[in-house]
Formats: C-alpha cells, structure tokens, sequence
C-alpha cells in the first residue's frame, strides 16, 4: 500500500470517527441543555452555549489530558447541584490548568469555589507494583515515572487567568498527603486526575469524607483497573472510611463519550455519594420509584 493510499484511509477514519462524534453528541449533551440543568443558578440556553464554546477553545488552547465533553459532563453535574446546598469544587491533578481553566468557568456560574490540589512538580515517585497500569479496554499498559505532568504553578495560574476565572480558584501547592490533611471544607464535587493508586487513595481518605450526600466524585482514571477497581475494594472502604465500597460508573471502559477502536468510551467515570448504605435498604423495602441521588439529596 503507497503512501497516497494510506493518508486517503487515514483521512476516512478520521472523518469517520468525526461523523460518530458528532453523531452522538446530542445524546451526551442532552442533559447539559434541559432547561432544568442551571435554572437554580440563572443559567439558561445561551450562557449555556457560551461554556461549551469556551470550553472547547480552552481544550484547543491549553494542553492537557482531559477532554472538552468530559469537562461538559462534570459542568453538567455542577449545574444541578441544588444551589441552596453548600459545597466547593474539587480539582485533584491540573498539569497546565486546561481542565481548571474549564471547571473555575462552571464554579463562577454557580457561585462556588474551586479548590486545586496539585504538587506542580508532577507525580511523586510511583511505587513498583503503582508504576504500571493495565488499560484493558483500550489493550494497552501505562508506565509512570516521577515528576511525570509536572507544571510550574505560574503556568497554571496565567492560563486560568487568561482562559478560565482565576478568583473562584485557591491553589494547595504540594503533594496531597502534605496539603490534604488541614483541608476542611464541604465539596459538592470532586474531580480526581491522578493516575497514581496510591495518590487516589489518598484523595479518597480525605475528601470522601467532606463530599456531600447527593455530590459527585468523578475520576479521570477510570480505564486504569488499578484504580477502578479501589471503589470495589471492600477491605479498603472499610477499613479506612467505615463503609462499603460505593462502586463506578463506567468502571473499566469509561463513561460512552467518544468513538474508539473497539466502541464508544473515555477515561471518565464517577459516583453518586449516597448517605450510607441504609439508603439502599429503604429503596428495598419501600420499593419507591425514586433514583439514589434524590433520597441522597433529600436526607
């Protein structure tokens, strides 16, 4: 095969692969534009349209690991937080800002703050049995070595401030279990970027207990089996948080956001922070209709 032949089958797959994406969009933006999703907030269809643009500018714009329609969907989340119902905003992992440029955009919307956590001095050194991690959706194995998606504060900063709403942002400089432990504040949503088991479960110990009932915890690391499989790990949750493991969405594969090789996926998954497990055992007995985020909203 000449090489004028393979740029023309390169060419279809990626108009193809366009084609899909645009295909779906509307699926995965349908939340995203319901007219209930930011009512709380005053956010309507045009403030609406106005995020998705510059949001996808930002993702043009600054680099990073994250992608625009995974910046939506958490942006989505933000939105129906009832606005009465306190709670920051939960960045763990930045590298450049591109994703913090994005959500400091959502928290100025919904009048909340956006709290960063990173070393901005990239990964600590992994441990052995952390530095590689297997990816069986998308057959592949990733490899981890320190200071990996290391950015200097300063980059960060002028990136949010050009593209993003730097004042809702406060950044904790260093590695988490140095900055995490002093941090007090209720979140309604967390966005874990870490790559690391060990650094998740750091994340996990102190934030998991400052999430509200009915708030959301999103990973970005959701493909990775190392890390996905720590929200099933009963022996964890409950020897460090008193609880039972909370599970995944898209644990594995990823929440359907983009055309791959092998189906739709991303590297996007979270959970709905139910109050306790006794939730589940009222559903059971009463047998309502009524979806784990509203009883965990309600109580």
């Amino acid at each position: 095969m000449d090489s004028r032949t393979r740029n023309a089958l390169a060419s279809v797959a990626r108009l193809y692969r366009f084609a899909l994406l645009a295909a779906s969009a509307p699926v995965v933006l349908a939340e995203y534009f319901r007219s209930e999703t930011g009512s709380e907030y005053g956010v309507g269809f045009v403030d609406k349209v106005a995020l998705a643009a510059k949001m996808l500018r930002n993702n043009l714009r600054i680099q990073t690991g994250s992608t625009f329609l995974e910046h939506l969907v958490m942006a989505t989340k933000a939105l129906t937080i009832p606005a009465d119902e306190e709670g920051c905003l939960v960045e763990c992992g930045c590298y450049k800002g591109g994703s913090t440029a994005n959500l400091s955009l959502v928290a100025g919307l919904c009048d909340r703050p956006l709290e960063v956590f990173d070393s901005f001095d990239g990964m600590p050194d992994p441990a052995e049995d952390d530095r590689e991690h297997v990816l069986v959706k998308s057959e592949q194995i990733h490899t981890y070595d320190e200071d990996a998606w290391g950015a200097p504060i300063e980059e960060v900063q002028e990136n949010i401030a050009r593209y993003g709403d730097i004042s809702v942002c406060t950044f904790h400089e260093g590695y988490f279990e140095e900055t995490m432990p002093s941090f007090e504040e209720p979140c309604a949503l967390v966005f874990l970027d870490v790559g690391l088991r060990e650094s998740a479960e750091t994340c996990l110990r102190h934030l998991w207990p400052r999430l509200r009932p009915g708030g959301y915890l999103f990973t970005h690391d959701v493909k990775h089996m190392e890390i996905s499989t720590l929200f099933f790990d009963a022996d964890w949750w409950r020897a460090t948080l008193d609880r039972e493991p909370p599970g995944l969405v898209g644990a594995g594969s990823g929440l359907g956001l983009h055309p791959e090789s092998n189906g739709f996926g991303s590297l996007l998954g979270y959970i709905v922070k139910a109050p306790d497990s006794s939730m589940f055992e009222m559903v059971a007995e009463t047998g309502e209709g009524e979806n784990c985020v509203e009883i965990a909203r309600k109580q």
